[in-house]
Parts: structure tokens; C-alpha cells; sequence
């Protein structure tokens, strides 16, 4: 009896110590990323991504669509899945010409994505095409990105990159990139329609660059924790937690992080162009 009083006061002080590290910390942290048990080289992970595609039941493709894959390192090589219209998933070693989207990567950063510790979308986020990514995606030759061809590739790659059922997609420390001045997780991309999870810690200024602070698509900002400072429209104000800001199409916005100030958001931009 006296050992499992001693147990459960045991469990009882971490649990409260718990509670109380949490309330001093205010980030959002995710629960763990999946470990994958398995062979890690390039081949095995693709296979498991291949071995989770649910083409009929996620996406139905109306053509066969070809994803090409060069990952760099000890261990990587080059491989094309193709996915035809019944949704089925083939992997074939080499690279495949006329490829609907290629992607090229290292190893490392390849077992990050297949431990589920970020996602394709925001491994490929970029305020502007010359920035540099962990996950660069490439078209054929004569390829425009129009909406209607944002609207199947998106989902395409959203779809191939996340496993699971249903699929989930983690967000909060460790799962971002500093994309537009402030660490985004993508969460999902179709056809006008765009959300992420965004984190601005202090100094952190998102759309500081006025030829970032237009959109032709209206954007919902959710402040879910803390505070930032905004300018919406010329008109500054403070976003604090519990209040969503509708920034319709065409209004300059910007925001950003005081010395003292810390939030996180939600970001759900809609519309034509989205």
C-alpha cells in the first residue's frame, strides 16, 4: 500500500509539473512525429509513400499523372512513380522524361519528410521563386502556372506527400520554415483556397517588403495565441488571441512581432488567385 501511494504521489508531482511547464511555455509544440520502422535509403521511403497512395479515394485523376524523383546522397538515386486514373501506384527505378512533377531533394531531408517532421508543402513554401528550398518541385518544358493548373497540382502533391487515414498534418515548433518573414506550416492548398499555421515570434515581420502586402484573394487571419501588431488598409491595430481579421482582396497588410509580443495564427486565404 505504501509503495503505491508512493507511485502515485510520484505520478501526481510530474503530472503538476507538467501543467506548470506548460503554462510558462506559450508555444504550441505537436505531438511527436511517427518514427518509421524500416529500411531508410530513398527506394524504401518512396515505397511506403507509394504503398499509402490511395489515388481512387483521395484524388481521383482523370490522366495518368508521372512523378519524377532525384534524391542527392549516400543511399539516394532516381525513381518515377507513376499513377494511373484507378488509383493504383507504380515505383520504377530512373528518372522519367516528360515527368508531370519532379522533385529533387537530399536523403536527409527525405527521412525528415518520411518521419513526418515536416511537410511537402511547406518544404517547397517560398515568398519568391529564387528563394532556396529543401524540396524543390520542377515542371516540364512550356508548363504555365495558371489556377486551373495550381488547382491539380497542389492537391497532387499534398495528397502523394501526406499518408495516413485520415490524412493529418502536424503543426506548431519544429514543423515550420521562415517563409515571409515569419515561420509558416503550410496545412493545405486547392483550388482557392490556401491555409497555414504561421508562428511570429519577437522581431518577426511578415509581408515587410510592400511588394508582398497586396493579394488579389481576400485572407482570414485567426489569432489563436498572444498578440502581434498589424497594419490593415494604413490603419494600424493589435491582433490579439480570440479575434479572426478579415483582409479582403487588394488591401495592403503587413504584421509583425513587438520586443514584448508573440502570437500564433491561422491563415485561411480564399478566392480567385488563392
Amino acid at each position: 500500500m505504501l509503495r503505491s501511494l508512493a507511485l502515485l504521489s510520484a505520478v501526481t508531482l510530474a503530472a503538476a509539473s507538467g501543467r506548470a511547464d506548460a503554462q510558462q511555455n506559450p508555444r504550441s509544440v505537436p505531438p511527436p512525429a511517427p518514427r518509421q520502422v524500416g529500411p531508410d535509403d530513398a527506394r524504401s521511403i518512396l515505397a511506403r509513400y507509394v504503398q499509402a497512395w490511395r489515388g481512387s479515394g483521395e484524388m481521383r485523376l482523370a490522366d495518368t499523372a508521372t512523378l519524377s524523383f532525384l534524391i542527392s546522397g549516400d543511399g539516394g538515386g532516381s525513381f518515377h512513380v507513376v499513377l494511373p486514373p484507378d488509383g493504383s501506384a507504380v515505383l520504377r527505378d530512373g528518372t522519367a522524361g516528360g515527368a508531370t512533377i519532379s522533385f529533387e531533394t537530399d536523403l536527409s531531408f527525405l527521412r525528415r519528410l518520411d518521419r513526418g517532421e515536416l511537410n511537402a508543402l511547406t518544404a517547397m513554401g517560398q515568398a519568391r521563386s529564387s528563394d532556396p528550398v529543401p524540396l524543390r518541385m520542377t515542371f516540364p518544358e512550356g508548363f504555365r502556372w495558371t489556377p486551373e493548373a495550381s488547382a491539380a497540382v497542389l492537391p497532387l502533391v499534398f495528397h502523394f506527400w501526406t499518408r495516413g487515414s485520415p490524412e493529418t498534418v502536424r503543426f506548431g515548433d519544429g514543423t515550420t520554415r521562415l517563409v515571409h518573414g515569419g515561420n509558416v506550416a503550410v496545412i493545405y492548398y486547392d483550388r482557392g483556397l490556401r491555409t497555414a499555421w504561421c508562428q511570429l515570434l519577437p522581431g518577426m515581420h511578415i509581408n515587410a517588403d510592400p511588394a508582398d502586402q497586396v493579394n488579389p484573394f481576400a485572407t482570414l487571419v485567426i489569432v489563436t495565441r498572444g498578440q502581434a501588431r498589424s497594419r490593415i488598409g494604413g490603419v494600424e491595430r493589435i491582433l490579439r488571441a480570440g479575434e479572426a481579421v478579415l483582409v479582403t482582396a487588394g488591401t495592403a497588410h503587413e504584421v509583425w512581432a513587438g520586443p514584448g509580443d508573440y502570437a500564433e495564427c491561422i491563415l485561411v486565404m480564399f478566392g480567385p488567385g488563392a
